[in-house]
């Protein structure tokens, strides 16, 4: 498409010699640039990061991300993804993650930013194997609130799909449109409404449900609400909204904390982004 990006990203990780895991196959460009790996002993971390300003009228990124047999995997992205003022032809975004069996992947993007007059769909699906695991941060800001600019873009759709051992656990769409009728995600008294949500899928997930709903209460307050799903054996997603972007990447700090019994791979140092 004339004065627009097409780009696509596939990252294929296996567990190779003395349980090591390693980025095998590799392929980004455009809108992707991937990190030197680093293995730390328990995982291997990489960053994903977008080397442009932010997307624009038309482009289109597609990630593919595999983990093999055994692979453990931390995924994150150092900046924000912003997406800017654009004709009727909206960015795009298309992602996709396959966990193979007693694999785990940690994912933690940074901040979704779109900004004043943008256009925005982002399509995620995710597949987890039996014994595989999985913890998926998301988190969506209102606009550029620290420029005085909130709810000025057009339209953001973002859509999920997630299976567990082949079957369908959540499949879900959120439409914003903030000049047709508001903004769903709302609480009274507050300026501004950030948004996160957590995923998390493990076998052992029914064995610690008890804590992590103490979370949720401990977690609620005056100026962050949160909200615990059980999506069927195995699958758990936490709902947060914020007065202000911090308290969202606190909470996270701390449900990430509170999981950590449940998955070695978060038995390691805490790398989410706390800007």
């Amino acid at each position: 498409m004339l004065g627009s990006l097409q780009s696509q990203a596939s990252l294929v990780f296996e567990s190779g010699g003395e349980g090591h895991t390693a980025l095998t196959r590799r392929r980004a460009g455009g809108l992707f640039h991937v990190g030197k790996p680093y293995w730390d002993g328990q995982a291997l971390s990489a960053q994903v990061v977008n080397p442009t300003a932010g997307l624009f009228a038309g482009d289109e990124m597609e990630l593919g991300v595999e983990l093999g047999e055994g692979s453990q995997v931390e995924l994150s992205s150092p900046n924000a993804t912003r997406f800017y003022s654009m004709d009727n032809r909206p960015a795009m975004i298309q992602q996709r993650f396959t966990i193979g069996p007693k694999a785990s992947l940690e994912y933690h993007p940074n901040w979704v930013v779109p900004q004043q007059g943008s256009s925005v769909e982002q399509h995620t699906r995710i597949e987890v194997a039996k014994s595989g695991e999985l913890i998926f941060f998301d988190c969506l800001a209102p606009g550029r609130v620290r420029h005085g600019e909130q709810y000025r873009y057009k339209r953001y759709v973002t859509s999920l799909e997630l299976r567990y051992k082949d079957e369908l656990r959540a499949k879900e769409r959120m439409i914003l449109e903030p000049d047709l009728g508001g903004w769903p995600l709302f609480v009274p008294g507050w300026e501004v409404c950030f948004y996160g949500a957590v995923w998390l899928v493990s076998d052992r997930l029914e064995d610690h449900f008890d804590s992590l709903a103490s979370l949720e209460s401990s977690l609620n307050g005056p100026s962050l609400k949160c909200g615990l799903t059980m999506q069927g054996p195995g699958v758990v997603v936490i709902r947060l909204l914020a007065a202000r972007s911090l308290l969202v990447k606190k909470a996270f700090a701390r449900i990430r904390k509170a999981a950590a019994p449940i998955f070695p791979i978060l038995q390691r140092e805490q790398r989410i982004p706390q800007n």
